[in-house]
């Protein structure tokens, strides 16, 4: 269990647990968004509300019969087969056999004659089942038969060439198909007609009819494989039916048909158990841990201070959640009222430009699913996280936060008209639309200033708005530090003043070192009169007391300026440049002069002469440390002259760095020249050379004249 603990409360895991959580609430919100309301209904039931397709969905019953009658429009598809062949093969065959018999009959005809009728009879059986076995007709009757073979040689050949002909024409010009008996009726009437209207006689008509009958056969059959490529490209072309998002699927007060049930349900706005969408859900999820991550990683690539500072870690996802959940609470009355540029202002002003841009950008991803992925509002997104930390870039007071969202509120304005003229013609839609995108430009500066001092106390954060108010002689402290200890104040306006140049010589926070360089001395307060500063005259109250009292005295003002920061809830960070000022430096004129009175000089311990620490830990702390030697080192030289000055400087610089006060900050000695060249530029302009006026001798004359005839009279 300890284990455990230890693991938990280590540095890298505390990120772990942040982003985790973080993930976890920023689902809750989303999912919210793309979960609709669920209904209970059943077909038939009416209406009580308008209900609107949530997200755009394909109408599958619309859609499959549209392909139904696409399918039905194909129909089958068929190939005609060579028929007419076989049809004039058998009637050749059969007027060949005919014509045989007759011939056959013709040579015999003299010995029938001389036969009696029986013997005729027998020969003509004969003849006719020899004609049954070639003849393709099954249903002719005895009669039938009996009549063809009696036919004589030219009739039977125009009529075989009548029939051939027929069934030809037919053939040409008819479609017959397998699976329609109807026209095979239809042919064999136009087959009777054609032989009606012939000049044939009546038994020759019948004759031909029935040889005709039985050649009429299909001449077109069903093509499958032809079929199926038709249905197939014909089910292609058949465009699916989209029920577009906000649609009306079902109006108020009428009953709810099978196919609207069916779109609802794809939707999942039935409230039943098979109605759940485990991808939606997933991908959402997928979504969120993606953003998340690669937030967490740009933070831990690019800004480690910030991903292992758990204060600003929180801060940020904070606010990320802030901007979800505007977007989804506000979206709810209106996607064009969301304050798009609030968290991006915060973030700047907070954090940094550079941070507030990438992660503000990342969270638009977010948003984008919040306003159920509306372009206009997206685009608006984007450009907000960009404006609204450009706008902040050189911002000096908090009314600067409103003048930026009234910049950011005309881009939008503009912005939106030309996306809304491209996308709609509808213009007073465009029009009302901008307004809103106008107004809610505006809350989001009134917002940033609502939530800044919230962040700003809450996770002791120190704003360059903050720090502004901090340097403003007005403030309590202040004013306190200008009544009761005035050189001191003095001083720590020179100090400041060397500061924020140096400061921004190295690429330091200019506005923090000033801020911090008022109050580093503001446990003089209490005991102003032990520091020479704030003396007057020659009475000094150091002579009146031992050489370590003074140093107690001199080195509390460290701790005493600590308590007074606390009780005026000074920022933290001023807090640790008030303590770090003066690091572990000697009082070395009470060491000195302690050494100097004592009988034993080994037993005064230099330790007891330095302040407590610890040593400056940031730029500006090392900064003010030397900005505050210097400033009082060279006050304290007589008729000071650039070359005492530079000299008074280079010494205190080195001093400062042989002495270990510079090891824990970040300075380099790049930096250190670059900051004794900003304490020189500033000191000569402090300390320049005046003229030294002539002494008017008229006036000193007739002052002196003056004085005697007083004595006189």
């Amino acid at each position: 269990m300890r284990k455990i603990r230890e693991l938990i409360n280590l540095k890298k895991t505390k990120p772990y647990v942040i982003f985790i959580v973080t993930t976890i609430i920023m689902y809750s919100i989303l999912v919210t968004a793309l979960v609709p309301k669920k209904y209970t209904l059943n077909v038939g039931d009416i209406a009580k509300g308008d209900i609107k397709a949530p997200r755009e969905v394909e109408n599958e019953l619309a859609t499959k019969s549209d392909i139904n009658k696409a399918i039905k429009n194909v129909g089958e598809k068929t190939i005609k087969v060579p028929v007419n062949e076989k049809s004039m093969e058998n009637i050749s065959k059969l007027f060949s056999t005919v014509s045989k018999l007759n011939v056959a009959d013709v040579n015999k005809s003299d010995v029938v004659n001389n036969e009696d009728a029986a013997t005729k009879l027998v020969l003509e059986k004969e003849k006719i089942e020899l004609l049954k076995k070639s003849s393709p007709v099954s249903n002719f009757t005895y009669e039938n038969y009996q009549f063809l073979i009696n036919l004589d040689i030219k009739q039977a050949d125009e009529l075989e060439k009548f029939i051939k002909k027929t069934i030809t024409t037919l053939y040409d010009i008819t479609t017959i198909n397998e699976n329609k008996p109807e026209e095979i009726v239809m042919a064999k009437g136009m087959i009777a007609t054609t032989f009606i209207n012939s000049n044939f006689p009546k038994n020759i008509r019948e004759i031909g009819i029935a040889i005709a009958n039985v050649e009429v056969r299909p001449n077109t059959i069903y093509d499958k494989a032809s079929t199926d490529i038709a249905i197939k490209e014909a089910e292609k072309n058949v465009k699916p039916i989209i029920v577009k998002k906000d649609q009306i699927i079902v109006k108020e007060g009428e009953p709810i048909t099978a196919e609207q049930m069916s779109l609802l349900e794809s939707l999942g706005l039935l409230d039943n158990a098979n109605n759940f969408n485990s991808s939606l859900y997933l991908s959402l999820a997928a979504l969120v841990c993606f953003v998340i991550l690669i937030q967490w990683f740009y933070l831990y690539k690019y800004h480690q201070s910030i991903y292992y500072d758990t204060k600003k870690l929180i801060m940020i996802n904070i606010l990320s959640i802030i901007s979800i959940l505007l977007a989804r609470v506000l979206g709810i009355i209106s996607i064009f009222v969301i304050p798009l540029a609030c968290v991006p202002m915060l973030m700047a002003i907070l954090i940094s430009d550079e941070v507030a841009i990438a992660l503000s950008i990342l969270n638009c991803i977010l948003i984008s699913v919040a306003v159920n992925f509306n372009f206009e509002v997206t685009i608006l997104a984007v450009l907000n996280s960009i404006a609204g930390v450009i706008m902040l870039k050189k911002m000096q007071q908090r009314n600067d936060i409103l003048y930026s969202s009234l910049y950011i509120a005309m881009v939008n304005l503009v912005m939106y008209l030309s996306m809304g003229f491209l996308l709609s013609n509808s213009i007073m839609d465009v029009l009302k639309k901008a307004g809103l995108v106008y107004i809610a430009s505006l809350v989001a500066g009134t917002l940033t200033i609502g939530f800044l001092p919230f962040f700003e106390s809450f996770f002791d954060i120190v704003t360059t708005v903050k720090l502004l108010e901090l340097s403003n002689p007005n403030h309590p402290l202040l004013k306190r530090l200008l009544l009761e200890a005035p050189g001191s104040y003095h001083h720590s306006v020179l100090v400041a003043n060397l500061a924020e140049v140096a400061a921004e010589s190295v690429g330091a926070n200019p506005v923090l070192a000033r801020a911090c360089a008022y109050y580093h001395d503001i446990g003089k307060i209490k005991r102003p009169y032990f520091f020479k500063e704030n003396q007057l005259g020659n009475d000094n109250p150091h002579d009146k007391i031992t050489p370590n009292l003074s140093t107690l005295i001199i080195i509390s003002h460290v701790k005493d300026g600590l308590e007074l920061a606390k009780e005026y809830k000074i920022p933290k960070v001023i807090q640790d440049v008030i303590v770090q000022h003066h690091g572990t430096t000697l009082v070395k004129y009470f060491y000195i002069t302690m050494k100097n009175a004592s009988e034993n000089p080994d037993e005064i311990r230099e330790e007891d002469f330095r302040y407590k620490g610890p040593n400056p830990e940031s730029k500006e702390a090392a900064i003010i440390m030397l900005a505050d030697a210097v400033e009082a080192a060279v006050r304290s030289i007589a008729n000071p002259t650039k070359g005492k000055i530079e000299e008074m400087v280079n010494n205190l610089i080195k001093d400062r760095l042989n002495d270990g006060q510079l090891d824990n900050c970040d300075l380099t000695l790049k930096d250190l020249e670059k900051i004794r060249k900003s304490f020189l530029k500033v000191l000569t302009g402090i300390y320049h050379e005046r003229i030294e006026y002539p002494l008017d001798k008229w006036e000193n004359d007739k002052s002196i004249e003056n004085k005697e005839q007083i004595k006189i009279n």
